[in-house]
């Protein structure tokens, strides 16, 4: 007897076709996928070889809407080029996969209406938990998380108010730190570099950035935040501008290690030395912050282990309802030859 494989109306290979290929019920069909232990081997084997012949998929978002449960975690995060973003995806990764989860990841490319659009579809699929790279959202969206019923982790970068759960660096501490070391090195007419970020990291830093120079009694006036992305070119293209608008400067912090080597290449093009003319810092200690001449001072930035811990907590409320909130994720001050 000829079996027909695929529906007409949505071209997609049901169970009822695996059912009348194995010549059994869709409830055995069913029973057999989701507790095998309750199926006799021989059948099992039937149904398994018809799930291999048609290429059936079972359909995991009606599975988790009739139980009520589910196994996929949403990651939205602002573009998948941010600082550290495949890090923190992999430390996720790390500890929930084994736990039987899946991450599904999307970029709201800095755009709010995108994130919305995003968060709509997949909130819809009846997620166990979602997890934000940003803590900036629209009205809508923060309705939307905070009436959804599952953890939404917000990760990266401490905060003061998140919507629910928090785990990342002090953003504030960390520039503050990084400019006060030069500041305690001699330097004295330091400027901030600055590019397209999340509009929130931007004032954590600006904040540190002023609480070191205004301790000092030095001016925190000399700031450029460039409109575009915080890459090398940006950094090249960045630094003849700080000299033509500030000729006295002696020292440069840039928000990523890729703007600070950047600056570094032009620094070498125009015979710039690095640090006996200008001392040069980054934040984030990429693999080009090691290997760039000369090694760049910088703030590691742990990205991989806020990862892991997001994940491990994430875990926790998950299987036991409740996560002990932590302090902040320590940054590390990494000196090199650079300044």
């Amino acid at each position: 007897m000829s079996v027909t494989r695929k529906r007409r109306n949505t071209g997609k290979v049901t169970i009822a076709d695996v059912a009348q290929l194995a010549g059994v019920g869709t409830m055995t069909v069913s029973r057999a996928l989701r507790t095998p232990e309750q199926v006799s081997d021989k059948l099992r084997e039937k149904i398994e070889a018809a799930v291999s012949e048609l290429g059936y998929m079972p359909n995991l978002a009606a599975s988790a809407l009739a139980s009520g449960s589910s196994h996929t975690i949403a990651m939205v995060v602002p573009s998948l080029m941010e600082s550290g973003c495949s890090e923190m995806f992999a430390g996720l990764q790390q500890v929930l996969q084994p736990a039987g989860y899946q991450i599904m990841l999307a970029e709201s490319q800095h755009r709010l209406e995108q994130e919305e659009k995003l968060l709509e579809t997949l909130l819809a699929s009846n997620l166990a938990a979602a997890i934000l790279l940003s803590v900036e959202h629209s009205d809508t969206v923060r309705n939307w998380l905070k009436n959804a019923n599952i953890p939404v982790l917000e990760i990266g970068a401490a905060q003061a108010d998140p919507l629910d759960m928090n785990i990342g660096i002090d953003n504030v501490a960390a520039m503050f730190e990084l400019t006060e070391m030069l500041i305690k090195r001699g330097y004295q007419n330091i400027g901030l570099l600055c590019a397209r970020q999340e509009q929130w990291i931007f004032q954590q830093h600006l904040q540190g950035w002023y609480k070191a120079m205004l301790r000092h009694h030095l001016s925190p006036n000399r700031v450029i935040n460039a409109a575009a992305p915080p890459t090398f070119s940006t950094g090249t293209a960045q630094l003849p501008e700080f000299l033509l608008a500030w000729p006295e400067l002696d020292a440069l912090v840039c928000v990523s290690d890729e703007l600070a080597c950047g600056a570094l290449y032009e620094c070498h093009r125009r015979r710039i030395k690095v640090p006996d003319d200008l001392a040069i810092v980054g934040f984030g200690d990429s693999d080009v912050s090691r290997v760039c001449q000369p090694p760049l001072t910088t703030m590691a930035v742990p990205h991989r282990k806020i990862g892991i811990e997001a994940g491990r907590a994430l875990l926790a409320r998950l299987n036991e309802g409740s996560w002990s909130d932590k302090a902040p994720i320590v940054s590390t001050l990494c000196l090199r030859d650079s300044c």
